[in-house]
């Protein structure tokens, strides 16, 4: 079978997107299939380049003024139809709604290919660039109105969680639908006895209490919300360990030095995928307050590696964080239940060693082989109909 994906980014851009981009495109091109992904050019200029085996074409880009990592890819008509003409793909895969997802519509009609959507976002998501000025709601109503209308013109559409499909439904979207957890390597992201000194040292780990926080440091999750919640632990000697980078990090510093909280919240900047699964093992609890996981693959890691997890009661988050079982689900928003929620764990070790193994439990069903098999059967099924020209029923 040949794939044909297009994404919005490709690591080096990271992103939750972008690195389930990679690893389906690699998981399939080790399953015996050709894999060619449309990208982001990391230089503006188009280029081609290989991951792993799989194919990236790098079309031109231009800067994103609200997130400097994540340029916006742009490619002519004439690309992708040279591009399909030489590749002969089977399937088309977007993994977004934007502008190669509009370019990959066409390419669908015109070659009568069957098009595949996954999707990764919610619409308020765009209204966290926006600020609270008079534009957020009207563009959130537009961004809302026309992503249902682009996957009701897809012939499928994957969900990761069945809260984030549901919300769609309750929009109007009709496009039959599968949902395929985006799957953590329950082998590398497993729990063991001890941390790794290397890593500690490397990374300047504080001692005492830990809470990591892992993903882009961007508004829409409501990191400043996290370290608000800092002074409810001070007195177990907590620390915020904050992994990742992006734009809103200066914000967040200021915020930091206003409160004076300096010598709790570390941030840590950017850290290697090898280093990861240590780091998970160094730290006591995870955190995540942002209000727009469609599931949240650093969740699903440190559940892997039987840490308990604080979390907003929103979206899809309290579909893998069930309250007081694997850990605490919060108001949005509400600094103080944040608080006390991560005191409660941390100064209940029996607690959060309960809670710690069952997130292990729990996240077995999101193994990535189940992901990679779910997402082959749904090639196989589009590539089917496409051949035979018969209904596709599957999923939801």
């Amino acid at each position: 079978m040949r794939i044909l994906m297009a994404s919005h980014g490709y690591p080096p851009t990271i992103s939750g997107v972008t690195l389930v981009v990679q690893k389906l495109a690699r998981a399939m091109l080790q399953k015996g299939h050709a894999v060619t992904v449309v990208t982001a050019s990391d230089r503006q200029e188009p280029y081609e380049a290989t991951d792993q085996g799989v194919r990236l074409v790098r079309v031109h880009s231009w800067k994103n003024p609200y997130w400097k990592e994540g340029p916006i890819p742009t490619a002519t008509r004439a690309e992708l139809d040279a591009l399909v003409d030489e590749f002969q793909p089977d399937v088309l895969h977007v993994h977004e709604v934007a502008v190669l997802a509009l370019r990959f519509r066409g390419l669908a009609r015109r070659y009568g290919l069957p098009l595949l959507a996954s999707c990764h976002f919610v619409p308020r998501f765009a209204g966290w660039y926006l600020g609270e000025n008079g534009l957020r709601h009207p563009v959130e109503s537009v961004v809302r109105n026309y992503s249902v209308w682009f996957l009701n013109r897809c012939d499928h559409v994957v969900f990761a969680t069945q809260a984030h499909l549901d919300f769609f439904r309750k929009l109007g979207m009709t496009a039959p639908t599968t949902i395929v957890s985006n799957g953590v390597d329950t082998v590398r992201y497993c729990a063991q006895n001890g941390s790794d000194p290397d890593v500690e040292n490397k990374y300047h780990l504080p001692p005492g209490p830990r809470i990591l926080f892992v993903s882009r440091l961007m508004r829409d999750k409501e990191i400043d919300v996290l370290i608000r919640a800092m002074p409810r632990v001070a007195s177990l000697g907590a620390h915020l360990l904050l992994v990742g980078r992006g734009d809103d990090r200066p914000r967040l510093e200021a915020i930091v030095q206003e409160l004076g909280l300096e010598q709790q919240v570390h941030f840590l900047g950017f850290v290697p995928e090898e280093d990861m699964p240590a780091l998970y093992r160094a730290v006591d609890l995870f955190s995540i307050v942002s209000t727009c996981e469609v599931q949240s693959l650093p969740t699903l890691q440190a559940m892997c590696t039987a840490l308990p997890v604080v979390a907003a009661d929103a979206m899809a988050l309290p579909e893998i964080v069930k309250h007081q079982v694997n850990g605490l689900l919060v108001p949005p928003g509400d600094v103080e239940a944040v608080g006390t929620a991560m005191y409660r764990i941390l100064s209940d070790r029996e607690m959060a060693r309960r809670m710690g193994q069952e997130g292990r439990r729990i996240v077995e069903q999101h193994r990535e082989r189940y992901t990679f098999d779910g997402y082959e059967a749904v090639y196989q099924r589009l590539v089917e109909r496409q051949a035979h020209r018969l209904p596709v029923a599957m999923g939801r």
